[in-house]
């Protein structure tokens, strides 16, 4: 493949983005947007060719979406779906994990997955506290359910609006609200049938901070105890209080003046103002709590100051992606101040940060257990971005409001069904209604927008604008043609190899980086493939929307992943151990699939 300069410029920033992506140097959004200006700053991207991806309607389709997802939310219509799970669900885990690959499936393929999997996760959590069942084996399976059910739509997921957007831009009109509904169904009977037959047995058994907020779970985590002046602990050996006080506990290190101790622990008399660094479970963190003389904690000499004696909460929760929470530490936060709250333990990526928590800027999918008062719990739980795990969400929800939500959807999918209107003003006709309704205020709806997706879809709309332009996506495709033309093959099966690279492109690069991105990276190098090949697009853009969700493999791909990850204490393995089979198992129904359903 021969490149021109400022076909290498564009792939070297297309490379570095990518880079970017996985590293986490910035946020998904700004690197996008960074891309788009270096482009521009070197004259390779031309004002006017990115200012017509302003015309692309997919931005504007998927924020009009959020606010009707967040309408269905708020007049309880999901709460609802929840309720109905738990009924059905009566106490058994075959029968959940059933409910959680249907409902969630079905009701994924018309709103953003997001807040369905948000609003069920505490659901799930609740109804495995009250069996034997164990959340990682549910949590997974709601995620995969979401996913594949924005397979079953255009509006699905918004990676299938921006791939459509992407082709509309050089000329291809082809597809409408259900176009891709045919192989969405194929994709959610494969994977449910997988997911009950093989997956569920792949799926680990482990422990999560949830199961700390019952008394038979036994799940153990760090806390730091302040003896006070008036403790029963001064004076006492540890030996002693291991077999009475703080019998059943691991006590780690005991820190005096700010420095460990280092006699043998057993032989160390405890002091005023000792802290005890040990490991322990629910049932003792409420007896240390009830030990006169002692305050759990990290010191006001850790910039945390104590917190008040007062009757206290203990509830699970989550940092979302765009919490204010997010990449801040607890000082920075003030977090005593704000929430009248500590937190007591953090759940990161499937490891337990086990000391000095302050220093730790939080993070999107961190799990939290804390504690504090009834009114800075509540305080927290409104906060905009923190998800409850321990309980649903207690809000009030205008339920008299439903029948327009419902009528919104309803005629949004009705008449985008016989594509009475383009898929973009049904969409803004359908936010409008949810608003003028009361279904939502203005504000919730600037709010329900999840502006980091738009504005990294428009950052990398003027990359794939660039690629196209400069020729870069041509003569990738060209390469990956001729590279293919080199194994000789029949040309009864060329298309299906074609096909099958583009789809495992996509697959392998969403998950790692958003699949938004990798749909607007890889739609013009689908479409010039085809074309230089002498086939149809339709089906190799198909290749690109289902491959580009298909992220089962990592928890990082896609945002419902992150989400089960610390919720469900998995561990990065137990993605890969579940996931990879099955997408796989997709790789090759797509391949053989999508030409039966499209042809070439």
């Amino acid at each position: 493949m021969d490149f021109t300069t400022d076909q290498l410029i564009v792939i070297a920033v297309v490379i570095g983005c990518t880079i970017s992506f996985i590293k986490e140097w910035l946020s998904t959004e700004l690197t996008a947007l960074l891309g788009t200006a270096i482009l521009l700053a070197l004259g390779i991207l031309d004002i006017s060719d990115w200012a017509l991806g302003f015309s692309n309607p997919a931005p504007l389709t998927i924020a009009c979406l959020f606010v009707v997802s967040v309408a269905l939310e708020r007049t309880g219509l999901i709460e609802t779906l929840g309720d109905q799970f738990l009924h059905f669900a009566k106490g058994s885990e075959k029968r959940a994990l059933l409910l959680i690959m249907t409902f969630p499936l079905l009701i994924s393929a018309v709103m953003n997955n997001t807040p369905v999997v948000v609003v069920m996760m505490p659901v799930i959590l609740a109804f495995c506290r009250s069996t034997s069942a164990k959340p990682s084996k549910l949590l997974i399976p709601l995620s995969y359910a979401t996913i594949l059910g924005g397979t079953c739509s255009m509006i699905g997921t918004s990676t299938n609006l921006v791939v459509d957007g992407m082709a509309r831009d050089m000329g291809i009109d082809a597809f409408s609200l259900f176009s891709i509904t045919p192989l969405g169904i194929i994709y959610g009977i494969v994977g449910g049938i997988y997911m009950w037959f093989f997956g569920r047995h792949l799926l680990p058994e482990r422990e999560t901070l949830s199961s700390l907020l019952t008394p038979e779970m036994r799940r153990e985590f760090l806390v730091q105890v302040l003896v006070g002046e008036e403790s029963p602990l001064v004076g006492r050996a540890i030996t002693d209080l291991l077999s009475k006080e703080l019998k059943g506990m691991n006590i780690l290190e005991v820190r005096r003046r700010g420095v460990n101790v280092l006699l043998p622990l057993p032989d160390v008399e405890l002091q005023q103002g000792d802290r005890l660094v040990l490991r322990t479970g629910r049932t003792g963190i409420q007896k240390l709590r009830d030990t006169s003389g002692t305050d759990l904690g990290w010191g006001s000499d850790l910039g945390l100051e104590p917190l008040e004696q007062r009757e206290a909460l203990l509830i699970e929760g989550m940092v979302g992606p765009d919490s204010d929470l997010a990449g801040r530490t607890l000082p920075e936060l003030a977090f005593r101040q704000r929430f009248n709250s500590m937190i007591l333990a953090i759940h990161r990526r499937g490891a337990n940060i086990t000391s000095h928590l302050e220093t730790h800027p939080l993070q999107f999918g961190d799990t939290l257990l804390v504690e504090g008062t009834k009114e800075g719990i509540n305080r927290l739980m409104a906060e905009r971005g923190f998800v409850t795990l321990s309980e649903p969400k207690e809000q009030p929800f205008r339920r008299e409001r439903a029948p327009v939500a419902i009528a919104a959807m309803v005629g949004f999918i009705g008449l985008g069904a016989f594509d009475v209107l383009p898929t973009l003003t049904l969409a803004f006709l359908a936010a409008l209604t949810v608003v003028i309704g009361g279904c939502v205020t203005t504000r919730d709806a600037y709010e329900a927008i999840e502006w980091r997706i738009i504005f990294l879809i428009i950052g990398m709309l003027g990359v794939g604008s660039a690629m196209q332009s400069t020729g870069a996506a041509e003569t990738i495709a060209n390469g990956l043609a001729g590279g293919v033309s080199t194994l000789g093959l029949p040309s009864t099966i060329h298309p299906y190899v074609l096909l099958a690279v583009v789809y495992l492109l996509a697959s392998m690069f969403t998950e790692l980086v958003s699949n938004n991105a990798v749909g607007v990276l890889l739609t013009p190098i689908a479409i010039n493939l085809a074309q230089a090949s002498g086939y149809s697009a339709i089906p190799f853009i198909i290749a690109v929307m289902f491959g580009a969700s298909a992220s089962f493999t990592t928890p990082i791909g896609y945002q419902t992943n992150t989400y089960v990850y610390g919720a469900g204490g998995y561990l990065f393995k137990d993605f890969v151990k579940v996931g990879l089979p099955l997408n796989l198992l997709l790789w090759v129904v797509a391949s053989i699939t999508i030409p039966l359903l499209w042809g070439f």
